[in-house]
């Protein structure tokens, strides 16, 4: 039986399986990632796959702008020592075994076209809300990538007035992100963004501290901006939206309001939560690597 590992990078955690073909998980788990380190993340995958007996190949999920052909990443995301280099080369080298390697949100809109919720559309966004924000577009069944593989980059919508003509603040990355939302609470309280959760501000807005639902409706506001106009832009059947954030049930009714009460025409219908939730990103970086390295799908 062929078996491939697959992992989702992040700079959080990183996720990986053992699968098959067919995308059955054989094994999986995660272990904390170190985005400051990136040679710790390789030598994780480097140590990862000598422990796997049988590997096919390799598949990854990676942050950033990457070329899906040849695995250089010229921006890394959240994992700045990925900037200007090439991780499917170097693995290879050090592997002897095939790799392929494409963008995080690109995987999880694969994934859900694969085996998830996206299977019988052939337009759809995708979009991811976390740490920042990432999008990914599927047009005609086919995913729209851009001339410099940088398409779908949600996150970089300005989503207000510029502050002191600076865009860093006002793009849908801090607006609409959950490390924004937790930024902003942490300075009208005075403490370190590292000492408050998501789940700190959401909390504390259900119990009606007044500042956090401020700030957690402005989070809202900012996402259903962005979201009307991606809905007019691409007219797609479906936007699929994933990350932590989703696994919140009021998320699609809080959007779903403030998109009617802009005229919509009725698009707010096609919000849709991913259904693959943490797997997506691992079922497409395989989804990916199948169609790259080995044309078995």
């Amino acid at each position: 039986m062929e078996k491939y590992l697959a992992f989702d990078i992040g700079g959080t955690d990183i996720k990986y399986a053992v699968l098959d073909k067919e995308g059955n998980f054989l094994q999986k788990g995660s272990y904390p990632s170190n985005r400051f380190d990136g040679s710790a993340i390789l030598q994780s995958i480097i140590g990862r796959a000598l422990q796997t007996e049988g590997l096919t190949g390799i598949a990854l999920s990676v942050p950033g702008f990457v070329d899906h052909k040849t695995g250089y990443i010229e921006v890394g995301g959240a994992i700045s020592d990925f900037n200007r280099f090439n991780i499917k080369e170097y693995l290879e080298e050090q592997l002897n075994i095939s790799v392929s390697a494409e963008n995080d949100v690109n995987c999880v809109a694969l994934g859900e076209k694969w085996r998830g919720n996206a299977q019988n559309e052939a337009d759809f966004l995708c979009m991811t809300i976390g740490t920042g924000i990432g999008g990914a577009i599927f047009i005609d069944n086919k995913l729209y990538r851009g001339s410099t593989n940088m398409a779908g980059e949600f996150g970089y919508m300005i989503t207000q007035g510029l502050q002191n003509n600076l865009a860093e603040k006002c793009t849908l990355s801090y607006t609409g992100s959950i490390y924004g939302l937790r930024e902003r609470f942490a300075k009208y309280k005075g403490v370190k963004v590292e000492t408050v959760t998501g789940f700190d501000v959401f909390d504390a807005c259900e119990q009606g501290e007044p500042r956090a639902r401020h700030e957690v409706t402005s989070f809202y506001n900012s996402l259903a901006i962005a979201v009307y106009n991606l809905l007019f832009m691409f007219n797609p059947k479906k936007l699929f939206i994933g990350g932590a954030v989703s696994e919140r049930k009021e998320l699609i009714s809080e959007l779903t309001w403030r998109i009617q009460s802009m005229g919509s025409y009725g698009k707010e219908s096609a919000l849709e939560c991913c259904g693959l939730k943490n797997d997506a990103g691992l079922l497409g970086a395989l989804y990916h690597h199948l169609q790259a390295c080995t044309s078995k799908i």
